[in-house]
């Protein structure tokens, strides 16, 4: 019965975010960014966790500014905490780095900084799942609003996500 919820809730997501971000056309709505990595966070399992569940946004990005309004917010349990920062020391806490577009050229260094560690990178940046991040966004021809997802990567750091938000992916490595 739960399945079936969290796939109609999935649905209607996509829906509304396909309508969202194509109503946008030219512009960018970093709300629905930012809607789309709470859900991301919300259907995955990250192990060990306990406390909170820290969001960083790593670099300057107006997604964070739609993200910190989720700040304090129940997620599986957990507190959501949002943070930002340019500091990839300040990362070691954070279940999910939302790598800003702006500090994309620090995706191998942040990489390192949490290799082995239950930490899902998720970019603004189309393309950079290919080169190690667990999850990037991707705009279509039509302008909706898409995810690619590297599931060996996350793999990696013991980090699971829902067949039902696999199933939402562009493209899965």
């Amino acid at each position: 019965m739960r399945a079936i919820i969290v796939i109609i809730f999935l649905f209607l997501l996509t829906v509304f975010l396909e309508k969202a971000s194509t109503a946008v056309a030219q512009t960018t709505n970093y709300q629905v960014y930012a809607l789309f990595v709470v859900n991301i966070a919300k259907y995955s399992e990250f192990p060990q966790l306990q406390g909170e569940l820290e969001i960083a946004s790593y670099g300057r990005s107006k997604a964070y500014e739609e993200l910190v309004k989720q700040n304090g917010k129940s997620v599986n349990g957990h507190t959501l905490k949002v943070t930002q920062t340019d500091d990839i020391q300040a990362l070691q806490k954070a279940s999910v780095i939302y790598l800003a577009d702006n500090k994309s050229s620090s995706l191998d260094e942040i990489m390192k900084a949490t290799e082995g560690k239950p930490v899902m990178i998720i970019c603004e940046r189309e393309g950079l799942f290919r080169r190690g991040a667990g999850m990037s966004f991707v705009v279509t021809d039509n302008n909706t609003l898409r995810f690619d997802v590297n599931n060996g990567e996350l793999e990696k750091r013991q980090i699971k996500i829902s067949k039902s938000l696999t199933a939402l992916a562009n493209t899965i490595l």
